[in-house]
C-alpha cells in the first residue's frame, strides 16, 4: 500500500536529504518513517531510498532512481484521477453516474499553507463555510486562490461507487 503520506515522506527526503527532517515535516516519528519506507521497499522490491550512517561528515537520505520515479508516478495519477472525477461528460460518456450526490458549489474564501498540508476555506451559496485540509501540492496543482469557484465533493472513505448504465458488470 502507497498512500498520501508515504508520498508525502518521500517527497521530503527528496528535498531535506534527511529521513529525519522528512519525519518531522510529514508529522510522525522517525521509526513510522523508517518502517514505512522499508515497507514500500519490500512491496515494491525496489531500493527507494538510499542512507549514509552519520559520523563527522554527517549522515543523509536520497531517493533512488526507483524512489523518484514512483513519486512522479503518484503525482502523475493522482492528477489523473482528480481531472476524471473533475469532469462530469466524461463520466456520462461512459455511462457512470457518481454515488456521491454531496458536491456542493463553493467559492474559496481563505488558503493557509502549512509545512506540508494546506487548510482551505470555501463559503457555499447558503453562507455556511467548509474547511478542507488539502496538501499543498494539491493547492498548487489546482491554483487555488481566494475568490475561486470551486465544488466541494465530501467523501466518508477514499472508495467510489460507480454504476454502468446497463445496470452494472
Amino acid at each position: 500500500m502507497f498512500d498520501q503520506t508515504d508520498a508525502f515522506l518521500l517527497r521530503r527526503v527528496g528535498e531535506t536529504h534527511s529521513l529525519t527532517e522528512a519525519a518531522k515535516e510529514v508529522g510522525i516519528s522517525y521509526r513510522n518513517a523508517w518502517d514505512r519506507v522499508k515497507v514500500m521497499e519490500e512491496n515494491l522490491h525496489r531500493r527507494l531510498v538510499e542512507t549514509k550512517v552519520g559520523g563527522r561528515a554527517g549522515g543523509g537520505a536520497t531517493l533512488t532512481a526507483d524512489g523518484t520515479r514512483l513519486l512522479k508516478e503518484f503525482r502523475k495519477t493522482r492528477k489523473l484521477l482528480f481531472d476524471v472525477l473533475d469532469d462530469r461528460e466524461a463520466w456520462e460518456d461512459v455511462g457512470y453516474k457518481l454515488s456521491a450526490r454531496n458536491r456542493l458549489r463553493a467559492r474559496v474564501v481563505e488558503v493557509k499553507r502549512g509545512a506540508v498540508t494546506s487548510q482551505v476555506k470555501m463559503r457555499l451559496v447558503s453562507a455556511n463555510t467548509l474547511t478542507s485540509i488539502i496538501t499543498n501540492e494539491a493547492v498548487d496543482d489546482l491554483s487555488l486562490k481566494e475568490g475561486d469557484e470551486v465544488e466541494a465533493v465530501v467523501k466518508s472513505t477514499d472508495v467510489l461507487v460507480a454504476k454502468g448504465a446497463t445496470g452494472g458488470r
